[in-house]
């Protein structure tokens, strides 16, 4: 992932629909094989920007939701492509990632993986990943740090 594709940069929304519109924009410079962690606070926006990258890439956005007790959802965005939404706000470790068949899925070829609350198993991610820190400025409006730096 760190093949230039990625500026730091920050970018403010003030609205869910422009979230998702920021969502779309990324999906653009999105690969299969590709991790994407999100950080950021409860309600921070992380899961309304999944919308916008499943609907960016050919999915339908209906289907996303918060994976927070599911743990990781699976949504076909064409045939040879699919988006991995991990939560990882459950997780203690990387430990726990067997109970969610995280082997099945990490890193595969024909899919991008998107995982909130990554820093919780940072150990198990590596370096390649891409990283988006996500913050409320507002009732409704979020910032967006894209290309952040995962905490240890």
């Amino acid at each position: 992932m760190n093949d230039g594709r990625w500026i730091n940069r920050l970018v403010e929304t003030s609205s869910p629909e422009e979230t998702i519109d920021l969502g779309g924009s990324l999906a653009g410079e999105l690969r299969a094989g590709d991790v994407l962690v999100l950080e950021g606070p409860l309600g921070s926006g992380k899961t309304v920007l999944v919308r916008g990258i499943v609907a960016g890439l050919g999915g339908d956005s209906r289907l996303v939701g918060s994976p927070t007790f599911g743990l990781a959802h699976e949504y076909p965005v064409h045939e040879r492509l699919k988006v991995v939404h991990v939560d990882c706000y459950r997780i203690n470790g990387p430990s726990d990632l067997d109970s969610i068949g995280w082997e099945s899925f990490a890193g595969q070829e024909d899919a991008i993986t998107i995982v909130e609350w990554g820093s919780r198993i940072s150990d198990v991610l590596g370096g390649d990943t891409l990283v988006i820190d996500a913050g409320h400025t507002g009732d409704t409006s979020r910032i967006f740090e894209i290309g952040a730096q995962m905490a240890k």
